[in-house]
């Protein structure tokens, strides 16, 4: 999951390559990968890759801060992990 999140981001997403490699805890906001729009265009990635649903209420930065974030956040919401507790 992290390696398919890190080379869609590193691929796709990722403005300037110095920021290249990307680790699982660097930070997407401050290392200027994420914007609004590149956010938008992870979220539709990850619904379509993961078939989950992200809803608008879970777009906050605590869920998309870093690579390590993101799964985290993916494996609370895998299908049959509805309504577990969120961290």
């Amino acid at each position: 999951m992290e390696t398919v999140i890190i080379d869609y981001i590193s691929q796709e997403l990722v403005p300037d390559p110095a920021v290249l490699p990307l680790a699982s805890e660097t930070s997407l906001l401050d290392s200027g990968v994420l914007d609004s729009l590149s956010l938008l265009r992870l979220v539709v990635f990850l619904e379509e890759r993961f078939a989950i649903s992200i809803g608008d209420a879970d777009l906050v930065p605590e869920n998309f801060a870093t690579v390590a974030a993101i799964c985290e956040y993916l494996r609370a919401h895998e299908p049959g992990t509805q309504g577990a507790a969120r961290g």
